[in-house]
């Protein structure tokens, strides 16, 4: 069972979350896939790929859907709801 609109737990983006989502990212980056930010929004020398993740995530720029379960609840959440 799919459900859309509710968010089936916390209304933010959890650690775990974040880390996951972080550290997929940072590997695409790694692997050489584009940027989804402006040049002048990349700050002077950053160049690590978890840096930039995280940039990426700061500005949300990720385009994601997460998928939360619970029990038999299964819920696809767009990450800019989680963003606030």
């Amino acid at each position: 069972m799919t459900d859309k609109g509710d968010l089936l737990g916390p209304k933010k983006l959890t650690r775990f979350e974040r880390t996951r989502i972080i550290a997929f990212r940072a590997q695409q980056i790694a692997a050489g896939s584009p940027l989804f930010l402006k040049d002048d929004e990349i700050p002077e020398g950053v160049t690590d790929p978890v840096e930039l993740a995280e940039l990426e995530l700061k500005l949300g720029r990720i385009p994601v859907k997460l998928v939360r379960r619970v029990l038999d609840r299964e819920v696809i959440v767009d990450l800019d709801d989680l963003l606030g």
